[in-house]
Formats: C-alpha cells, sequence, structure tokens
C-alpha cells in the first residue's frame, strides 16, 4: 500500500535557528517509517533570526523546493507587510505610530481578510498544491503564528479535508499572557471567537502535554491528543563526556518569562555562594542567550546583585556553543510558572538528549514533575531550603571529583525522541483519516 501524502504547514522550519523548527523536522523525518509522506510549506530562512527585530526582515525571492528521501520542503519568499518593511528598512525609531496603526488594522482585520496576513502566501501555496495534487490526504498546521489555523479553515472549506490543528503552545487558553487593557480584551475576545471557529473546522488538535490537550478540547470543542516535542539522539553524539567546567556551573538555557520564579532558585544559589566564601570563585550561574530581550537579562541582573560575579549573561549565541555549555555543567535547570500547569518547555527534551542531571525549581505538580519525578538525574525542589539543598549536595560532589549519580540507565529519556512522537502522531492520522 502506497504512502499517503500528508501537506504540514509551518512557519518554523530549518534553517531556521529557533526552537520551533525541530517540531514539524521531526515529523518530516519519520512520517515515512509510519506510512505518510510529508510535504512541508514554510517560509524562506535565509536572513539569520539574531533577535525578535529580524523576523521583519525580507528573506528569499523565489521559491525554493529541496526534496530528500524523507520529506519535501517548499520554501517560500517572506515579503512582510508595509509594517513589516517599514520595520525592516527604517528600523524601529522611525514611523512608530504608522507602524502601530498598521499593526492594529492587521490584528483586527486578518481575522476576516486572509491576504492581511504577511505570510498568506503560504495559504495561496498551500491551496493551489492540494488543487494540483489530488492524493493529499490531511493537512497538518503547527501554530504559532495561530492565523496559521485560519488557513486550516479555509482550506477545509474548499476542499473538505480532514486537518489537524497543532499547537506548540495554547492560544486564548493560555495563563502566562495578562490583559493590557480594554484594546487588548477587544482583541482576545476577537482571538476567541476566531479559535473556535477555525478549530471547530478540524479533526482534532494536538499539543505538548495533557493540560492543554484538555484546556484547548474544552475550548473548541474538538477531540485533543498530546504529541511532545522529544528530541533527536543524534544531535548530542557529539556532546557526551565532555570534560566539566572549572567551576561548579548551574546553567539556564530558553526564554524567562515574568511568571517563572527564577528568585527562588537565585536565592538559593546566592545562600550556596555565602555558606562557602572561600570557594566563591568556583560557583557560576549561567544564561546563554538571555540578553536576546534586555528586559528580562534586567530582571536577573536586579536579583543578583552582589552577586555579579557568579553570573554570566550572553546574547543568541550557535545552538552548538550552547550545547556544548549545558554538557559541560554540573546542573541544568528548568523552571515551571507561577499558577500554571501544562507549560512543557523544549529544553526538557535537550536535557534529557544530553543526559545530564536537572533541577527543577519550582516544580509546577504536572508535566516537569512527571517528566522529571522518575528520571535517575531530576531533581526537584519547591522551596529555597529545598533548592540549596540539592545545590550543596552537587556543589560537594564538585568539590569531591565525584558525581551525585554514578550510574544511568539511558532507557527512560529514550521515550522521548522525536521518532517515538512522531510515531504518536501517525497513529492519530490512521484515527482520522478513512480506511482505504
Amino acid at each position: 500500500m502506497p504512502n499517503k501524502k500528508v501537506l504540514i504547514i509551518t512557519y518554523f522550519f530549518p534553517p531556521c535557528n529557533l526552537t520551533a523548527g525541530q517540531r514539524s523536522l521531526g515529523w518530516a523525518k519519520y512520517l515515512k517509517k509510519f506510512g505518510y509522506d510529508p510535504i512541508i510549506v514554510t517560509r524562506n530562512w535565509e536572513h539569520v533570526i539574531n533577535g525578535p527585530e529580524d523576523m521583519h526582515h525580507v528573506s528569499g525571492k523565489t521559491l525554493i523546493t529541496e526534496e530528500n528521501e524523507d520529506y519535501t520542503v517548499h520554501y517560500l519568499p517572506f515579503r512582510g507587510n508595509l509594517r513589516d518593511q517599514l520595520y525592516s528598512r527604517y528600523g524601529k525609531s522611525k514611523f512608530v505610530l504608522v507602524r502601530k496603526a498598521l499593526s492594529l488594522i492587521e490584528l483586527i482585520g486578518h481575522h476576516f481578510i486572509t491576504s492581511l496576513i504577511p505570510f498568506s502566501n503560504l495559504y495561496r501555496f498551500a491551496d493551489k498544491y492540494i488543487s494540483d495534487n489530488q492524493d493529499v490526504a490531511a493537512v497538518i498546521i503547527s501554530g504559532n503564528p495561530f492565523e496559521l489555523f485560519r488557513f486550516g479553515y479555509c482550506l477545509h472549506h474548499t476542499h473538505r479535508l480532514p486537518w489537524i490543528a497543532d499547537y506548540r503552545d495554547d492560544w486564548n487558553t493560555s495563563n502566562v499572557n495578562e490583559s493590557r487593557g480594554l484594546l487588548d480584551a477587544f482583541l482576545r475576545k476577537l482571538e476567541g471567537r476566531s479559535e473556535r471557529k477555525y478549530i471547530g473546522t478540524a479533526s482534532c488538535i494536538t499539543t505538548v502535554s495533557k493540560h492543554y490537550a484538555e484546556k484547548i478540547s474544552g475550548f473548541t470543542g474538538v477531540p485533543g491528543y498530546v504529541v511532545q516535542n522529544g528530541f533527536f539522539p543524534a544531535d548530542y553524539t557529539n556532546y557526551q563526556d565532555l570534560e566539566p567546567f572549572d567551576e561548579f556551573t548551574v546553567l539556564y538555557n530558553g526564554m524567562l518569562y515574568p511568571s517563572q520564579q527564577i528568585e527562588v532558585v537565585l536565592d538559593a544559589l546566592k545562600q550556596l555562594v555565602d555558606k562557602y566564601p572561600e570557594h566563591r570563585s568556583l560557583i557560576k550561574i549561567r544564561f546563554p542567550g538571555i540578553l536576546f530581550l534586555k528586559e528580562v537579562a534586567a530582571r536577573v541582573e536586579k536579583l543578583m546583585q552582589g552577586y555579579e560575579d557568579v553570573l554570566w549573561m550572553s546574547p543568541r549565541i550557535p545552538r552548538s556553543e550552547v550545547l556544548t555549555m549545558q554538557a559541560k555543567s554540573h546542573l541544568l535547570l528548568m523552571i515551571s510558572h507561577r499558577d500554571a500547569k501544562g507549560i512543557p518547555s523544549s529544553k526538557i527534551y535537550e536535557y534529557l538528549g544530553l543526559g545530564k542531571p536537572v533541577l527543577v525549581c519550582p516544580g509546577d505538580g504536572d508535566v516537569l514533575d512527571e517528566t522529571f519525578g522518575p528520571y535517575e538525574l531530576g531533581f526537584i525542589a519547591n522551596t529555597n531550603l529545598e533548592a540549596l539543598e540539592i545545590l550543596e549536595k552537587h556543589f560537594n560532589a564538585f568539590l569531591q571529583q565525584r558525581n551525585v549519580v554514578e550510574s544511568t540507565d539511558r532507557s527512560y529519556a529514550l521515550k522521548f525522541t522525536r521518532e517515538e512522537q512522531t510515531k504518536v502522531l501517525a497513529g492519530i492520522l490512521d484515527q482520522i483519516l478513512p480506511r482505504s
């Protein structure tokens, strides 16, 4: 029986250097093993992303199609809209009011007019591709940007194909985004209307945790399934058994949101420094990439006043360098969100792939605890005192040149590979597609 074609529409895909591109890449690499031929539709990523402003730049001039034994990918030029072009050409200091007005028009208008979406060429390409290839069996759309889900809604009405709305994050059910006044409340209400409308035509939703699946399914009325992010084992082969840093190093990699209580572990780390003043120079906490967002870095700097010698921060740096830092660190850090469940950072799987000790602080009573609780190298702390106890245990092991856990079983981590999660996705496709 020949494989069934599945069209995957995703904004992020390699060579995009953002973590979001890895989710759809995993499906692209492994779906063929489970009876599906993936065709990827994405935007061009010739312009390297070093900061949020780089997302606005024109990238690519013509359609680029690449094929390999696992998948086909179509890279479409990104032109952006007038707002993007103004930002790209003149920077953020000029035409501020004009750009704000254009942004507001887009924020309202894209719910009604597809062409107002800056990357609507992805929709037009997908529409024509399906018309020209009647053997496409299903569509998967991975958000965010959540405007992509409008494409699924429109494609379903035109072609009557089953489609899956894949959420890397939740949209209107999010506990992380706070309301910012009447205009924001109006826009959120409009988005809620669109989310229910668009997703109401999907066969199901997929997302990264059980809590998300339950929330989104309850909001949209569409069945929800969990497909975790996972990791590629081959990505970490060259990072095993590297010589650790000379200093005892705790490392946090990734975005840091206001709802994440970083102060719990930072207070514990400062207590560790105060408790071992003779070894102060041997203690370090690293935040690679945190200078990507200046306000986030400022928050950490303020919390670490008086302990600047212990703190290390950097702008966004190549992934290979970050992986090397993580592999050389003694303890990797995960931080839950205050009063929020089901937010599994993609760093979970990177940490598992590296096979390093992980401190979850504070725990979330949900996906972080469920993932790292059974893990031999997982340590969970909910208070400063608990965090200090774990830090001190690892620091003393460092001073004695030994590991807290001397040997581990890698089989647990291998449950979270991209291939295993793609197998889950293929099982969902098997359920929603008619049997031939």
